[in-house]
Formats: structure tokens, C-alpha cells, sequence
């Protein structure tokens, strides 16, 4: 291999690094590239109390094959405004969201890489994107049969046992339980923790299912309650839908959000409005039972009063009979 050795350099065409990052800055001012929008799908993100950090990549048409990668950040203020943006239409800056982002182009001169200095999002790219993604998981749970797997499942006349899947914070839990203590049917309550909301709840929630339906529960409630509508996201997971319709027991969500549809409700038996509903459906059976054995008891008590009066009235006849009956034998003896 035949070596070059470069020339010396003339002392004027010398740049420092930072000379460097400033010309590169002005090219790119030049090109009308200072300010762009670049669309990519969110990945590593990190939030920091001043600084939120993430990346776009660009995936290749097999979703897997990584073409670029653009690092960006945004400061406390952009960062805020553009989860505002996001939250205003149902969505959350997560890992895996596909979205359009405006920003400055900064060669980041104390760290040597190019990345993007956010300052605003479009959200239609992202609803654009969430909506084929959901359409299409909703496709493949119906071609699957998946999405039917658990109206399949038979749910006892009255529940004994049931599992509630939950977090300790969640005003839903407490709904159920207050639901459940009102109620003069006695049911059995097992609980599981999982987080609500965040890209860790798909997979705690259904950790949770799978160790509920191992504990021998009639029913399973997934209860969230209210919050933003943003935190929504993770019940449109596949893998989600997938763990509720593989759950071997009758699976019930109620998360709060009575006119989004997602995928958990498509995939669960039964989606109810608020937790709250949901508990009481849970009872429901066992109060039925429980009034119609009052009834009962009610009716035979009754039974036996009337009986006993009836009783007292024949003893009472029977003695008046005889009384009678000495009466005229005496009036006939003496005569």
C-alpha cells in the first residue's frame, strides 16, 4: 500500500474546532437549513429536570434496518409546549412515536454532533401514524382470532373470587374497593400491581394478568380510572391486546375514558366505563343471589307465622268445639 503524507498545511487555512462548528453553522444558514422540520420515529428518550433528550431514526421498510439516526433535545420551555401539543391530541412523547419536529440545526459544538434543538411538533403525523398502526393491529387481532378469544371464556353466575389489576395510586383502586366493601356479597379480592400509563405498563399489566389467572380468580378488573387522555397509549399495545386475549380468564377493563375505544377494550370480555361499573358488575350476581335468598327466608318465615297463627286457630276451634259439645251433654243429662 503506497503511503501519502499530506502537505503542510498553509498557516491561514488552519481552522480551529470551533471555527470549524461556525462555518458549518453558517453553510448550513446558507443552504436554509438553520431551521427545519424532520420527521423520524422517537427513540431513547430521556427527561431531565432543565433538558429532555431523544432521538429520531429513520427505519428502513422492514421497520428494523436503521437508515439515520438525528439526535434532539429540548429545553425546559420548547419541551413543555411540545408535550402540550402532543396532549391536546391524544398523544404522548414516548419511545415509538412517529412525529414531525421543527427545529434548529445545531452542530453542538462541546459535544462534536450534529443534532436538533426542538422547538415545536405536528401532531397529524403522529395521529396519522398511530391511527394506520392501531387500524392495522386491530386487523391482525381479528385475523388471528385473538380479538374473540375472550368472549369465549364463560363467567360464573356469581363471582367469588376476583383478581383486580391495578396501582396503588390509581383513583380507580379505590373505587373498586369501595365498591366491593359496600356490597353485602362476599368476594374474595386478589390484587397485582402494574403501572397505568408509560411504556413500562404493557408489559407490567400483563405480568399481572398472567399471575392472577395462576391464582384461581373468577374475574380479572383492570381498573385505571381518569387521567389524560395521553396516557391512553399504552393500552393500544399489541402485546397488550395479545396478553389479555391469551388470558385463560375472563379479563374486564375499565379505564376510565367512556368514548375512547383502544385496543384492551376491543381485546378484554368486557370494557366497562369507570371501575366503579366494573366492581359492580363483579357483585352484581352475588347481590342477585344474596336478595333472592332473602326473599326467601322472607317468605318462609312468613310461611311458618301464618302457619303457627293457623296452628293456634284450630287449637282454639278444637277447644271451643269441646266446650260445646260438654255444655249440651250437661243440659241433656239434666233433664
Amino acid at each position: 500500500m503506497e503511503l501519502h503524507t499530506p502537505r503542510a498545511a498553509p498557516e491561514a487555512a488552519v481552522l480551529s474546532v470551533a471555527q470549524l462548528h461556525q462555518a458549518m453553522l453558517a453553510a448550513l444558514g446558507a443552504a436554509g437549513l438553520d431551521r427545519v422540520w424532520v420527521r423520524g420515529v422517537v427513540s431513547g428518550l430521556r427527561r431531565g429536570p432543565r433538558f429532555v433528550s431523544w432521538e429520531l431514526v429513520d427505519y428502513g421498510d422492514d421497520a428494523t434496518d436503521v437508515r439515520a439516526v438525528l439526535p434532539v433535545g429540548a429545553f425546559r420551555r420548547p419541551a413543555a409546549e411540545i408535550d402540550a401539543a402532543l396532549a391536546a391530541a391524544g398523544l404522548e412523547l414516548v419511545d415509538g412515536l412517529e412525529v414531525a419536529v421543527w427545529g434548529a440545526l445545531d452542530p453542538n459544538p462541546a459535544f462534536g454532533r450534529l443534532r436538533l434543538l426542538a422547538e415545536g411538533v405536528d401532531p397529524r403525523a403522529s395521529v396519522g401514524a398511530a391511527v394506520l398502526a392501531r387500524d392495522a393491529a386491530v386487523a391482525r387481532l381479528q385475523a388471528s382470532g385473538e380479538l374473540y378469544a375472550q368472549q369465549r371464556l364463560p363467567v360464573p353466575d356469581v363471582v367469588r373470587q376476583v383478581g383486580l389489576v391495578s396501582s396503588a395510586a390509581a383513583a380507580g383502586r379505590a373505587d373498586v374497593l369501595a365498591v366491593l366493601e359496600r356490597s353485602p356479597a362476599p368476594v374474595h379480592l386478589v390484587e397485582a400491581a402494574a403501572a397505568m400509563a408509560g411504556p413500562q405498563a404493557p408489559a407490567e399489566v400483563a405480568g399481572a394478568l398472567r399471575l392472577l389467572a395462576g391464582a384461581g380468580v373468577d374475574v380479572i378488573v383492570v381498573a385505571r380510572g381518569g387521567g389524560a387522555r395521553s396516557d391512553l397509549a399504552a393500552w393500544d399495545s399489541i402485546d397488550l391486546a395479545r396478553a389479555i386475549a391469551a388470558c385463560p380468564v375472563p379479563v374486564w377493563v375499565a379505564l376510565g375514558h367512556a368514548t375512547d375505544r383502544t385496543l384492551a377494550d376491543l381485546a378484554a370480555q368486557r370494557s366497562h366505563p369507570t371501575p366503579s361499573a366494573a366492581a359492580a358488575a363483579v357483585v352484581a350476581g352475588a347481590e342477585r343471589v344474596a336478595q333472592h335468598q332473602a326473599a326467601r327466608q322472607a317468605a318462609d318465615a312468613a310461611h311458618h307465622v301464618e302457619l303457627a297463627a293457623a296452628r293456634r286457630r284450630l287449637r282454639l276451634a278444637v277447644a271451643a268445639a269441646v266446650v260445646i259439645l260438654l255444655l249440651v251433654l250437661v243440659l241433656a243429662a239434666g233433664r
